[in-house]
């Protein structure tokens, strides 16, 4: 078996070695001499796979995205053609979550106002796995947080679920913070392209903020500069940009934390995305697979800390923002993600030499059960001292 992949998906190499020969391409799209002779192909979200590529693909069985999204892939076209597709849902959700975390702790921070946290109301745009892996964190500190979805409520699935989910627009537009995790619909009952358009975000103001980690055409970009332009534009976290990787260039100047598109690029959400299309290939192949994610990280030696000396919100965010360091991804789009290759340039780096690890890592002892559900719920492995 012929598999063709992304080369930054990581660990390949260990996670397919006895499934066949593997080729690795560099570049958005895969070249065509691999596709020819390809069996199966494991994409990110920057490869388009369509009638284009298919066409040039005539032995392909099984494509595999390493995101949770699917939208730059062609399901039409790739059913008509009897492929198998899979993609990596909740792979990186946490992660997500923890960018989510620090920037809510970042920007309050900045503002000398953590303390105000408790006080607010944050609405979840989108209750799948990344939207609940945020939510939860921030609920964790002591923000209200509710869940705006809409196909998720017309669905009866939320009635299975005790979180506060509903389909009411303005209560989103009211809220102290927005967070938008949602895939990029472009049509049907339930559109989210451009769901920020100009008449949304000129019903928002500057104490509010506002947080895209889904896909960048969620917000419209260009009605973000126009609103920004008319002085009472919210502040901004945006990952990701319309027009990826070149961005708009009058923006980037507006938003308080700007990224490149990698929210959910941890160690671990790269490398549990990888396993979730790895062992899905095996099994489409009926091979066994045996990897854990636990096998292929090293141990971070991260020390124990004492929850009592977290319990002030500064003690908190300097932590989280000592672990993950955002204001550092900041700076280097800064510096070099206004152009498409520099945009592209740091999303294939990022931080190889000193990769992003999540909480879960940092042993956290506690006292009591109240202690480790709250550091439970930021992420952190708590423990019973």
């Amino acid at each position: 078996m012929h598999i063709v992949a992304d080369q930054n998906i990581p660990a390949l190499s260990s996670l397919v070695t006895n499934a066949g020969s593997l080729s690795l391409y560099s570049d958005r799209q895969p070249p065509q001499a691999l596709l020819a002779h390809a069996d199966a192909l494991l994409v990110r979200s920057v490869t388009r796979v369509d009638e284009h590529l298919l066409q040039q693909a005539p032995q392909l069985k099984f494509v595999a995205t390493a995101t949770i999204g699917t939208e730059h892939l062609d399901l039409n076209a790739l059913s008509k053609r009897g492929i198998t597709v899979a993609s990596a849902p909740g792979g990186n959700a946490d992660s997500v979550g923890e960018y989510v975390l620090a920037a809510v702790l970042a920007c309050f921070a900045k503002r000398q106002q953590l303390q105000k946290l408790s006080d607010l109301e944050v609405a979840i745009i989108g209750a799948g796995n990344t939207g609940m892996a945020a939510g939860r964190r921030l609920q964790a500190l002591g923000l209200t947080v509710h869940y705006y979805d809409p196909p998720l409520l017309n669905s009866g699935a939320a009635e299975q679920r005790s979180d506060d989910i509903h389909d009411h627009w303005q209560r989103v537009l009211n809220s102290d913070v927005i967070s938008c995790h949602v895939p990029l619909i472009n049509g049907g009952a339930h559109p989210t392209q451009h769901l920020f358009d100009i008449e949304a975000l000129q019903s928002l103001h500057s104490e509010q903020l506002l947080i895209n980690a889904s896909r960048g055409a969620v917000v419209d970009n260009q009605a973000l500069i126009a609103c920004c332009a008319q002085g009472d534009c919210p502040e901004l976290v945006l990952d990701v940009w319309e027009g990826e990787p070149q961005i708009d260039s009058e923006l980037l100047p507006l938003v308080t934390i700007a990224t490149p598109h990698i929210a959910g690029h941890s160690a671990e959400g790269k490398i549990g995305g990888a396993i979730m299309v790895a062992r899905e290939l095996h099994d489409f192949f009926g091979l066994t697979f045996k990897h854990e994610l636990s096998s292929l990280l090293p141990d971070c030696g991260w020390p124990s800390l004492p929850a009592d000396g977290i319990a002030e919100w500064s003690q908190l965010a300097e932590l989280v923002l000592r672990r993950y360091d955002i204001w550092a991804d900041d700076a280097a789009m800064r510096a070099y993600g206004i152009t498409a290759s520099g945009f592209d340039q740091l999303r294939k780096n990022y931080r190889k030499d000193n990769p992003r690890r999540q909480l879960n890592n940092q042993p956290i002892a506690c006292h009591n059960t109240q202690q480790i559900a709250q550091f439970s719920a930021l992420g952190f492995n708590a423990f019973r001292a």
